[in-house]
């Protein structure tokens, strides 16, 4: 995985992050910018949010059939089937549900 930016299409989303990785990222932006280049951090929260996205999507789904809510429009079909069949996933603890 290359750590410098290729430019593509995104759309802008603001997050919380802790103090400290906030001040190492705009470190480490700086320099990147020092020595002429530009640092991939949008495809390092891609990766992250997707797999968080996939937990979150396969937790919420579990919720709402236990509900007996019958379409839930959280997950696509596909990805709901993607879910169900990945039985060695790592279950989501109750406390990451607000996360």
């Amino acid at each position: 995985m290359s750590v410098f930016k290729d430019e593509g299409e995104t759309k802008r989303v603001i997050f919380n992050i802790e103090m400290e990785l906030a001040k190492r990222l705009e470190n480490a932006k700086k320099n990147a910018r020092t020595i002429g280049r530009k640092l991939d951090v949008d495809t390092a929260v891609n990766k992250a949010l997707e797999k968080f996205l996939k937990k979150a999507e396969k937790k919420i789904y579990e919720i709402m059939k236990k509900q007996g809510i019958q379409d839930p429009l959280v997950i696509s079909t596909e990805e709901m089937a993607e879910a169900e069949s990945e039985d060695d996933a790592e279950p989501m603890d109750e406390d990451e549900d607000e996360s």
